[in-house]
């Protein structure tokens, strides 16, 4: 029966598909000949993740500005952006006819009333600045920016007021307004353009989650086919921003936000808990001053992500570094609108070995002579830029700054040739110069990693005031000072290491050279004796 039964099926399946076997044939033909092309399958997958991300992800919506994803409930760290009601956000426009005291208030909601309303001048270039972290719109070094362009330019200047979505204590939640306040500034920029103002006239100005805004703002526009020239970031804020896991790249400023996207980081760190800034490069060109950590004349205290952002206090001094960044900015608006051809430009430079080779100072190039034709053209040479409002720059490049303001200045490079003579061992070597009216230090340093061998050049950066180091200098007064470090260490005293120096150069980006030439020198560690090893370095001697 059971047989029977199994036969009948059988006999079914084979009358049914001697029917229509020829149809399905063609249908099987006709699939194989239509398969989808790699490209449009990953896309039809894409539509399929968004979906089903759609209906996973919960999202918060408000007027104009949209929706927004909501964290993960395990997601301590990360908040929901605020109500924009709330925020209040507002730009304040700057015109040279405009009284700095009064400046017109634009708001990004009132479809572009205010702004019909204004005296912006869409032929003209406009300059926006956004403040970071517990700043306000109408800080003194954001007023002074402000004034600084319209010295320099006949332009549009706003101040970006964000300051209740930026306030303390909490940090994560002004990191989680950045994406709204970016997109209210978005919705501003796209009527700006509109209304007639071209985008390669738009370039906005972020420090610290500033940055932020400025890249997530860039979203709005993209979606509509613009792109605007450039957006400079500041320090862009490190905590919470350091990994697409945190924060998505949309939501972040990235190389893809401008044509040019220039970068300055002054508080980074490779560790997590320290440094407000990122470590990462993500510009078209980013810039690293004194290699991008802790600034000279700053004393930032170590963890410093932990004592500040997750403590709820926060101080100019555990930020000096983090701060650093707009007021070395600043400083280039100041020499350019002072006007003269003899003004001093943060030159930057590449470093083919990176930060390690910058730090041990074997970087540092020669140029033609300042104001020459060949000085910093592009396309002259590629590893040599300019930090400031008149960018220059490819990629990761280097510069060296003084301690306190003006920190631009003459970047110098000191050599130190070892004697063969020399045994091996580590430590520093101090080596102050002297001339008219000026001097400048330099701290050498080898590491326990970098151990001063046998013939070694040790090298070191340093910044001169900028223009005293010249042609007209002609013998340099040198005075030196090795400290042992394994002698530290063990506390040992009967034993003091001897180093031989055969020569000592110093020299700037413009070949002139101060130097000192007689083998086997001798230079003992002075730790705690009073007294200083000086040498006489002359101008081009040693040839």
């Amino acid at each position: 029966m059971f047989v029977s039964k199994y036969l009948v099926l059988i006999t079914i399946a084979v009358s049914h598909f001697c029917c229509n076997g020829q149809q399905f044939l063609q249908r099987t033909r006709f699939r194989r000949l239509n398969k989808p092309s790699g490209f449009k399958l990953k896309q039809r997958l894409q539509e399929k993740l968004n979906q089903y991300k759609q209906r996973t992800m919960q999202t918060i919506c408000y007027d104009i500005v949209g929706c927004f994803e909501l964290p993960h409930k395990r997601s301590p760290l990360q908040k929901v952006p605020e109500n924009p009601d709330v925020l209040g956000t507002k730009f304040y426009l700057f015109k040279r006819s405009t009284n700095l005291s009064h400046p017109e208030i634009l708001n990004y909601d009132d479809e572009g009333k205010s702004l019909a309303n204004s005296s912006f001048n869409y032929t003209l270039p406009m300059k926006m600045i956004i403040h970071g972290y517990m700043g306000k719109w109408n800080d003194i070094g954001n007023l002074i920016g402000a004034n600084t362009y319209l010295k320099i330019y006949d332009c549009n200047v706003i101040l970006m007021d964000w300051s209740l979505g930026a306030r303390g204590p909490q940090y994560a939640m002004a990191a989680a307004n950045t994406e709204v306040v970016g997109r209210q500034l978005g919705i501003l920029l796209l009527k700006m353009i509109e209304n007639g103002l071209k985008p390669e006239n738009i370039h906005l100005l972020g420090f610290s989650l500033g940055a932020h805004v400025a890249g997530s703002s860039s979203e709005v526009l993209k979606k509509k086919g613009h792109l605007i020239e450039r957006i400079t970031g500041l320090d862009a804020a490190s905590p919470l921003f350091r990994t697409n896991h945190l924060k998505e790249k949309h939501k972040k400023l990235d190389r893809e936000d401008a044509r040019l996207v220039d970068v300055i980081h002054t508080d980074a760190s490779p560790t997590v808990t320290d440094g407000f800034g990122l470590w990462e490069p993500i510009g078209h060109v980013d810039f690293f001053p004194n290699g991008g950590q802790e600034q000279p004349g700053c004393t930032d205290t170590k963890q410093s992500v932990v004592v500040t952002h997750f403590d709820k206090t926060l101080s100019r001094e555990v930020a000096c570094s983090h701060i650093r960044a707009w007021r070395l900015f600043q400083e280039t608006l100041l020499n350019k609108a002072a006007g003269g051809q003899n003004r001093c430009d943060f030159t930057a430079f590449s470093c083919p070995g990176g930060l390690k080779s910058f730090e041990r100072g074997f970087c540092f190039p020669d140029l033609p002579k300042p104001n020459t034709s060949l000085a910093l053209d592009s396309s002259y040479r590629n590893d040599i830029g300019r930090f400031g409002e008149d960018v220059k720059g490819e990629g990761v490049m280097f510069f060296a700054t003084r301690a306190t303001p003006p920190y631009c200045g003459t970047q110098i490079q000191a050599s130190i040739h070892i004697s063969p003579k020399t045994g091996v061992i580590k430590g520093i070597i101090l080596l102050n110069l002297q001339y008219p009216h000026h001097s400048v230090s330099f701290h050498i340093n080898c590491d326990a990693d970098d151990l001063i061998l046998t013939g070694t050049v040790m090298s070191g950066l340093a910044v001169s005031d900028y223009g005293t180091l010249n042609d007209n200098v002609k013998n340099i007064t040198a005075t030196l000072n090795f400290v042992d470090l394994d002698l530290e260490e063990e506390n040992n005293n009967t034993y003091i290491p001897t180093i031989y120096i055969d020569k000592v150069v110093i020299r700037d980006m413009y070949g002139n050279r101060w130097q000192f030439c007689q083998k086997d020198t001798v230079l003992k560690d002075t730790t705690g004796l009073n007294h200083n090893f000086s040498i006489t370095l002359t101008k081009n001697g040693c040839l």
